[in-house]
């Protein structure tokens, strides 16, 4: 099941891809409804098994408003799955805590979190999200990685093995945008908005430039950006200002995910200090950087997440500039009016390049954003499954499980039945007294049935009679996880029959 689905994703996206839209910018409602659905499916089918199984789905407001869960049937799910697509909280500091919590208390739902990029190692190293690398097709694996951004699938691996734990889902860039119309009102020209549009000017020169044009506009507000104490902060606003000016957290980019702990760090250099004094210096004007940057922001962006700059600058139309991600470019087009015009380039830089403590940094730099989907680790499950609906692969057909290869130990013919107790390993034997010992099946057939000792043997399950328990309170979850299976054993399925096998 799992595979059939995963690879829905895969002919869905392409079908998106290969679709004609209308002309016009892509606002961000409009591109959660285009590419999340047929990612977040990719997933809610690995649930289907169970023809009464339920899948909650926890995303933000504009994911759980845009979403219409038949689009995961149209994508491949099964009707008989139930989608359930729910908010948590819109800041992704407290998305984050509330994962947390939801996992520390072993909830059952829900089942697939989507995961903002920024704190999605911390969940992989803590083994509280499924190593999906683990449990896809390898070929969908490489799929995904062929077809994502390179960076999205990296902040999605695990930083040792490089094991894929989350399916990107959609990345996110910063760029600043700013008023064209004011711009050229102060005396700027078509000339400066080309060389910013791939030539970035420096902080010290885009400070002066906004703090000119404000003082000239009747806009409130100059250059407004997040700085609110907040997860955004500290892997985005300032991360990649402190990087634009060749400073880090943890040395250059080769120490960026790890290894966790042996890290070195490195937040009292000079270029990270550098960085702390060049935002302060942007909303207070205290001269505390080397360099001369000119006061242009207000002290409300101490208190502003993008919620807030985006109502300042497209809502209202009340701000020069803002750094804010690409979503907010088509709201802006969307939005601004007459002879309002919007103008986008890269973010400014510190240092150039060839003057950072570190390879690859300084420079115009943008911090990567977006956002990746994991699955909950949920309860700790016994699969049961009774002797009868262990099949000899050569004997079944209908819903049966992947082939299971095992070997025979121990026989016992009880008349017109035989039991035979396989293990999965060569070199193991069966625990007489645990049966259900984990690496062994216990296996029901009838006496025509050729079964001899150390005999490799094929078998699959009838999905049809398998049964999922809570490990911990051995609460029946689930009973029957596809239509029954056409088998011949030579012996009657169901009976009365006391063995059962857990694996």
């Amino acid at each position: 099941m799992i595979n059939h689905v995963v690879l829905t994703f895969v002919m869905v996206k392409k079908a998106k891809n290969n679709q004609r839209t209308s002309t016009g910018p892509l606002s961000r409602r409009r591109f959660v409804q285009a590419a999340g659905t047929a990612g977040v499916a990719s997933l809610a089918g690995c649930y289907g098994g169970s023809r009464t199984a339920d899948v909650e789905i926890l995303g933000n407001q504009a994911i759980a408003g845009n979403f219409d869960p038949q689009a995961f049937h149209e994508a491949g799910v099964p009707e008989e799955i139930s989608i359930e697509i729910t908010a948590g909280p819109e800041e992704t500091g407290a998305r984050a805590e509330e994962i947390v919590t939801l996992l520390d208390a072993q909830q059952q739902s829900p089942d697939i979190f989507v995961m903002d990029n920024g704190w999605t190692i911390p969940f992989i190293l803590r083994d509280s999200i499924v190593n999906l690398e683990a449990e896809l097709d390898s070929s969908f694996v490489d799929q995904v990685r062929a077809d994502s951004f390179e960076m999205l699938v990296e902040t999605g691996s695990h930083p040792d093995t490089g094991e894929m734990w989350a399916l990107p889902f959609f990345p996110d860039f910063p760029t600043m945008q700013y008023r064209k119309d004011l711009f050229r009102e102060a005396g700027y020209t078509d000339r400066e908005f080309d060389r910013w549009s791939t030539d970035p000017p420096s902080w010290e020169t885009w400070s002066a430039a906004v703090a000119d044009v404000h003082e000239q506009s009747d806009v409130d507000y100059g250059y407004v950006w997040q700085a609110d104490s907040y997860a955004g902060l500290a892997c985005c606003t300032f991360n990649e200002l402190m990087s634009g000016y060749g400073g880090a957290y943890f040395g250059g980019l080769d120490t960026l995910f790890g290894p966790v702990g042996e890290r070195p760090v490195t937040v009292s250099e000079q270029p990270v200090i550098e960085a702390l004094n060049v935002g302060r210096d942007l909303v207070t004007g205290s001269n505390a950087a080397s360099q001369d940057i000119t006061q242009c922001s207000p002290t409300e962006v101490f208190g502003w997440s993008e919620q807030q700059t985006d109502g300042a600058f497209v809502g209202d139309a009340n701000a020069v500039a803002m750094r804010n991600w690409v979503y907010t470019i088509g709201l802006a087009a969307d939005q601004f009016t007459g002879d309002q015009e919007l103008g986008v380039m890269q973010m400014p830089y510190g240092v150039p390049e060839e003057e950072a403590a570190y390879p690859e940094l300084g420079g115009s730099v943008a911090a990567l954003g977006g956002w990746l989907i994991g699955v909950s680790v949920g309860k700790t499950v016994v699969l049961g499954v009774r002797p009868e609906h262990v099949i000899p692969v050569d004997r079944a057909s209908g819903e049966v499980t992947a082939t299971i290869e095992t070997y025979t130990d121990v026989i016992e013919p009880m008349g017109d039945e035989i039991f035979v107790y396989l293990v999965t390993s060569k070199d193991e034997t069966v625990d007489m007294e645990d049966p259900s010992a984990s690496g062994q099946i216990l296996m029901n057939v009838g006496p025509e049935t050729p079964v001899e000792p150390d005999q490799a043997l094929s078998v699959v399950l009838d999905k049809t009679s398998l049964h999922l328990f809570d490990a911990e309170t051995e609460e029946a979850l689930v009973h029957g996880l596809a239509e029954p299976a056409r088998v011949d054993t030579g012996v009657e399925a169901g009976g009365d029959a006391e063995a059962e096998s857990d694996d």
